[in-house]
């Protein structure tokens, strides 16, 4: 079983690990939206509507 090191509470001790996982989200983040605009795209072209107005109708709607 392995334990977890003692935290103080204190964030600023552990800043090297909270920026990999600041990184991390932000990353994942950046893919969700990539995705969100593919998923528009197709949405568009399977539609035949602009892709623009596609989003806008989905934020809309």
């Amino acid at each position: 079983m392995t334990t977890r090191p003692q935290n103080s509470g204190n964030p600023a001790i552990n800043l090297t690990v909270l920026e990999e996982k600041r990184r991390a989200m932000r990353l994942q983040a950046l893919a969700y939206l990539e995705e969100a605009d593919r998923l528009d795209a197709l949405y568009a072209a399977v539609t035949t509507n602009a892709p623009g107005s596609a989003a806008q109708q989905e934020v809309l709607s």
